[in-house]
């Protein structure tokens, strides 16, 4: 199975931080050829709205794929995210570890020997994003799960009937990499 790389601070697979639009666009068109993907026909992008700084997303989604990169107001690539549809193509590997099949936990656990978190809940374990600052790494996913909230009746309860599927929830959706934040 092909092999797409996180590097800190750098970018994903030939996807680098500081492109352009139209560099990215040709580097997503040098990925389908390698990984013999149909051709792009069905390849969307949608342009969120600008902020005030001027930054703005670009989403490029595919069957096979879907990239998520924020430029600044001078069009370069500041944070390049990709989502877990691509782990069916092809293994994104951050570290020795795949992003998309290593439980949030352990993969939490491993980089936090590299560089410290924040996230964004009062419990570390049920937060959906994670950030590691010093090495340029966002990690995200839908919905928070842990193992531990199997031990709350009100949640089994609660979540009697959709609970088989929040293990998927054990694993991120999109892992991104940043630039150097000022």
């Amino acid at each position: 199975m092909k092999e797409l790389s996180i590097l800190p601070h750098v970018g994903i697979w030939e996807l680098k931080l500081g492109m352009s639009p139209k560099e990215i666009l040709e580097k997503i068109n040098r990925l389908c050829a390698e990984f013999h993907l149909p051709k792009l026909n069905n390849l969307q992008i949608s342009k969120d709205p600008e902020e005030e700084d001027g930054s703005y997303y670009l989403r490029y989604q595919s069957d096979f794929f879907f990239f998520l990169v924020q430029y600044d107001d001078k069009e370069q690539a500041v944070e390049i995210g990709i989502d877990r549809l691509i782990s069916e193509q092809a293994v994104v590997r951050l570290y020795d570890l795949d992003v998309f099949k290593t439980p949030a936990e352990e993969l939490i656990l491993y980089l936090k020997k590299v560089s410290p978190c924040s996230y964004d809940d009062m419990d570390e374990q049920l937060s959906t994003n994670y950030e590691f600052d010093d090495i340029g790494i966002r990690l995200w996913r839908d919905e928070p799960f842990h193992e531990k909230l199997l031990k709350d009746p009100a949640y089994i309860e609660e979540m009697r009937d959709t609970l088989h599927e929040m293990f998927r929830y054990r694993y991120f959706d999109i892992a991104a990499v940043q630039s150097v934040k000022k």
